[in-house]
């Protein structure tokens, strides 16, 4: 049942589960007291709450990651063209194959993420802290290559 009270606040509901207790020092005691100073809280509330924002953006991290890596490779590297921004055509050229053969990895990935456009991809693994890839994506190649195929035959 309730076990307690919101510290600080001594009309707020009691707060279920077990108590944490945090000793913070230093630097970051002295932020989390300007800054709770600065929002007429209590030192406690606002840590609890900034504590709760970064679990919660370290579990949607997690689910991205594992998202992630239910994709097969290719579909990892067309992905990442993708949230970088280049259109089907540039990433089928830096991939050397077709715009459909995109198209489709680009399908397969909005299914396994669960959403419906590239902008929606782009937003998700933005929202979900996605920081890291499990392979990065090689540099893109040049838009034209760097030699000329009319050289004389000797």
């Amino acid at each position: 049942m309730w076990s307690r009270q919101a510290p600080g606040w001594p009309d707020s509901p009691p707060l279920p589960g077990p108590r944490l207790v945090l000793e913070v020092d230093g630097a970051l005691a002295d932020q989390l007291l300007r800054a709770a100073q600065a929002q007429d809280l209590p030192a406690e509330i606002l840590a609890s709450d900034l504590l709760t924002q970064a679990v919660e953006q370290e579990s949607l991290r997690l689910q991205a990651e594992a998202a992630l890596t239910r994709l097969t490779p290719r579909e990892r590297e067309v992905a990442r063209w993708v949230v970088l921004g280049h259109t089907n055509r540039r990433i089928a050229a830096t991939l050397v194959v077709s715009p459909e053969t995109v198209k489709t990895h680009i399908r397969h990935t909005l299914e396994k993420l669960g959403v419906r456009s590239k902008a929606e991809l782009r937003l998700r693994l933005s929202e979900m802290g996605v920081r890291r890839w499990p392979n990065p994506a090689p540099e893109p190649l040049p838009a034209r290559l760097p030699f000329d195929l009319n050289l004389p035959l000797r």
